[in-house]
């Protein structure tokens, strides 16, 4: 279905009723040129037009404004995918947007029309034009070339249309303190709880959303600050108790090294370890404290099960990762368990 522009439909209305185009130019308070500017699609309608046309046909303004809207947002597709020598089906398919509908994400009005689809997935992501996702794209800092900007804005949108219905309580830096005891006090007990986590994340000042990601992407979470509330995003990709707290503490180093850069931009975390060597460095820290880690790998008598200080969990966790022992071994799945679904 091509949309086409409310000057067409103003011509069969003017012919339809044998108005003529001085009448009706009269009757809206423009010039007869200005019309025929306007019925030739040489002049764009402005809102006081469409107020006076929407009064003299009776037709809702809502109705005048939608049809222009998605009249224009088909001709800016079209002038994107022919400047970017790219098919609409191919295009649609970097947004996996099967994925999406599976997920009820979207609800996409038109299922068998590829224009409509994308422009719905564009109205959801809050942009008119692709060109002008993409610009939103490069505010995101941490990127990683490997993965699809299509998918990770989806991710976003998703995360913070999610995070709008959270209710938080007044965030202060040394929050940040408490949250990081209550974590290693939850996997001490080998709890997490998803949605006690988030209550506490929240009365901390703190929104948090756990979503899960779509295929073929990489992301591992991601930090930004809404005005002065800080906002964390964490995929369903961690399986394993210690691999989500971990993810969750890297963004909680992030909340407190970049709080001012994450006003203006989203960080994103991929799933590479390394990546961001400083905010895993603190992350790693806050899990087992580098001093007593340091005694760890120098005492040979050490026995994981002995251990009373810091979390199984965390402690495994660094270990497989400085490859003191295997991920395969049978204490590292032991205490490094995977999490049952909820």
């Amino acid at each position: 279905m091509r949309h086409i522009g409310f000057n067409e439909i103003l011509k069969d209305y003017l012919d339809n009723n044998t108005i003529s185009n001085k009448e009706f130019a009269s009757r809206i308070g423009i010039t007869p040129k200005h019309l025929i500017d306007i019925l030739s699609g040489k002049s764009e309608l402005t809102l006081p037009v469409i107020e006076s046309i929407s009064i003299v046909t009776n037709i809702p303004m809502n109705n005048i404004i939608e049809i222009e809207k998605n009249y224009h947002m088909e001709e800016n597709i079209n002038s994107f995918l022919k400047n970017n020598n790219i098919t609409l089906s191919q295009y649609l398919n970097k947004f996996s947007y099967k994925n999406i509908k599976d997920k009820k994400w979207i609800n996409f009005v038109y299922e068998d029309n590829k224009i409509d689809i994308l422009m719905d997935i564009l109205k959801y992501l809050r942009v008119k034009d692709p060109d002008r996702l993409y610009s939103i794209d490069k505010k995101i800092m941490y990127k990683s070339k490997n993965d699809k900007p299509e998918l990770l804005m989806l991710w976003l949108e998703r995360c913070y249309r999610i995070s709008q219905e959270q209710e938080v309580k007044e965030y202060k830096k040394e929050n940040i303190n408490d949250i990081v005891k209550y974590i290693l006090d939850s996997a001490n007990k080998n709890i997490f709880n998803e949605k006690e986590l988030i209550n506490t994340f929240n009365n901390y000042g703190i929104k948090l959303v756990i979503e899960d990601d779509l295929k073929g992407s990489k992301i591992r979470g991601a930090f930004k600050v809404n005005k002065n509330t800080p906002v964390i995003y964490l995929t369903h990709k961690h399986k394993r108790i210690a691999d989500i707290y971990f993810a969750l503490l890297h963004e909680l180093a992030h909340c407190k090294s970049n709080f001012n850069e994450a006003r203006a931009s989203n960080i994103v975390s991929y799933n590479d370890i390394g990546n961001e060597e400083k905010a895993d460095t603190t992350a790693l820290n806050w899990m087992v404290d580098e001093k007593y880690y340091q005694e760890i790998l120098n005492n040979s008598n050490y026995d994981i099960n002995k251990e009373k200080k810091y979390p199984k969990s965390f402690v495994i966790y660094r270990l497989a990762l400085d490859k003191k022992i295997d991920y395969s071994s049978l204490e590292y799945q032991k205490y490094n368990f995977i999490l049952q679904k909820s």
